[in-house]
């Protein structure tokens, strides 16, 4: 018998064809079952982690403009688009049932976009119902403290300055502690907190923080109460004009007080009604500052009503420094004090909300300041830094705005 020796090569792959095929084939539906086991594993770790992570976030968008230079809320007669224009956004992971790390990045117009840490904490929630949360923490003595820069979940196109820019941080490293004692229809909360803080316009030191808060709420009535203190150690500081030569103008800051580790206190109540048509918010505070710096008495009163998509509202707010009379000039340095501090004013504000789109609204505000007295009401560019005379005896303030949640 004779082989043809160039056909065995093809005769021995003819023969090995079917097993090769197998072969293949076996491999083919193992990479096909392992591709869906990494695909069922990553749809599994995306469920979690979407199950564990909640994002959401919020935008504010203003144009402020004034009648004239005294500087309330930082307005001029100039359009501004920087000073209650903010983003923020916020992570929230749950590492257990009980235990949350909670994270909100905030960017604001009037900080040039700076990205910076708001909240930074981990809470965890105890089987007897405590709550406690360390890191940076909002300092909880408003009413709308939680939601401070949230604007969508205010009904004024910003809480009034007259109690709320009463407090230069709205901030603290430290930590907190909460419990809800739950009634038949209604809640009560009591919370404490301690820690530290940093002015960041001045940098003065507050260490020492501690207060505690206690709220009662049936969803319709809100009943609040808070008491804080602080030892506070700085300088605080006022930017003033110094002509350099004739026509020429520089700013520079100068030294009003030095603080060394000052006592301040701080004691606030307010009340909430919403029925769903009928709103009335009101606050009061009173915060002390040993020393020469001034104590002072704010608070404010805004009735709103809603009608469909639209809510207006109108606000009357005061605020007035108290010690006045044992804070008397008796040197330049005193006086100088005395026109830096020295505050009072009125503000009545009208405005409206305009609930446009879902989780998106549109804020019209006209706030009207005066009652200053003899002071420059509590803004420091309404005083003529030569001739020490006050400059404006009123102010009036536009204001559109758009708050949004995502």
């Amino acid at each position: 018998m004779k082989f043809n020796l160039k056909a065995l090569p093809v005769a021995i792959s003819i023969a090995m064809a079917p097993s090769i095929a197998l072969a293949d084939d076996a491999a083919d539906a193992k990479i096909a079952k392992l591709e869906q086991q990494v695909q069922a594993l990553q749809s599994q770790q995306n469920a979690s982690l979407k199950d564990k992570v909640k994002l959401n976030g919020f935008i504010s968008g203003a144009y402020i403009s004034s009648d004239n230079d005294a500087g309330y809320n930082s307005a001029d007669t100039s359009a501004n688009f920087s000073e209650d224009s903010k983003v923020g956004l916020q992570a929230t992971f749950d590492i257990s049932d009980r235990t949350q790390a909670v994270l909100q990045l905030m960017m604001r117009g009037e900080y040039d976009w700076e990205v910076e840490a708001e909240w930074a904490y981990l809470a965890h929630r105890f089987e007897n119902g405590v709550k406690l949360r360390g890191g940076k923490l909002r300092v909880p003595l408003y009413m709308y403290s939680d939601y401070l820069d949230v604007g969508y979940a205010q009904p004024f196109a910003r809480p009034p300055e007259e109690v709320y820019g009463a407090v230069p941080f709205s901030s603290y490293t430290g930590a907190g502690a909460s419990y809800d004692v739950d009634f038949d229809d209604s809640t009560l909360t009591m919370q404490m907190f301690g820690g530290e803080s940093k002015v960041k316009s001045t940098g003065t030191e507050v260490s020492n923080l501690i207060g505690a808060n206690v709220s009662w709420t049936d969803e319709t009535w809100t009943l609040r109460a808070v008491y804080g203190q602080a030892q506070l150690d700085g300088s605080v500081k006022s930017e003033v004009d110094v002509e350099l030569a004739p026509g020429v103008i520089t700013q520079a800051d100068y030294t009003v007080l030095e603080l060394n580790d000052e006592k301040g206190t701080f004691t606030g109540v307010g009340a909430s009604y919403d029925n769903g048509e009928v709103i009335a918010i009101t606050e009061w505070t009173r915060i002390e500052v040993d020393a020469a710096y001034p104590d002072s008495d704010s608070g404010y009163l805004t009735l709103g009503y809603r009608i469909k998509e639209f809510t207006p509202y109108v606000t009357v707010a005061y605020m007035k420094t108290q010690d006045n009379d044992e804070r008397l000039p008796i040197s330049v340095a005193a006086a100088t004090q005395m026109l830096a501090f020295n505050a009072e004013r009125m503000a009545y504000s009208l405005g409206l909300r305009w609930d446009a789109i879902d989780n998106v609204a549109v804020k019209f505000d006209v706030t009207y300041a005066d009652d200053f007295g003899d002071t420059s009401g509590g803004f420091l560019n309404n005083v003529d830094s030569n001739t020490g005379q006050i400059i404006y005896d009123d102010t009036l303030i536009y204001t559109v705005k758009f708050d949004a949640v995502f």
